[in-house]
C-alpha cells in the first residue's frame, strides 16, 4: 500500500512503478497522483514508453486513493 503524503495534493506515485516510467511521467510534469488524475487515459497511453501494465498500475493507484483519470 502506498503511503499518503502529509501534504494535501501530493500523493506519491506507486512504489512498484518502474524507473523509466517515473522518468517519462516526470518529464511530462507528473509527480503525484493528483497531477496524474488530470491526464486523460488516452493522453497518458500516448506517452512513449507507457505500456498497458503501467496504465493498470496507475489506474489501481488512482482508485485506491479515490481518484480517476480526467475525461478526455
Amino acid at each position: 500500500m502506498t503511503k499518503k503524503s502529509a501534504r494535501t495534493g501530493r500523493t506519491p506515485l506507486p512504489r512498484g512503478l518502474a524507473s523509466p516510467d517515473r522518468r517519462i511521467l516526470a518529464h511530462s510534469g507528473v509527480e503525484s497522483l493528483e497531477q496524474l488524475a488530470q491526464f486523460g487515459r488516452r493522453q497518458l497511453a500516448a506517452l512513449p514508453g507507457i505500456c498497458p501494465r503501467t496504465l493498470a498500475q496507475l489506474q489501481d493507484a488512482l482508485e485506491e486513493h479515490g481518484l480517476e483519470f480526467a475525461s478526455a
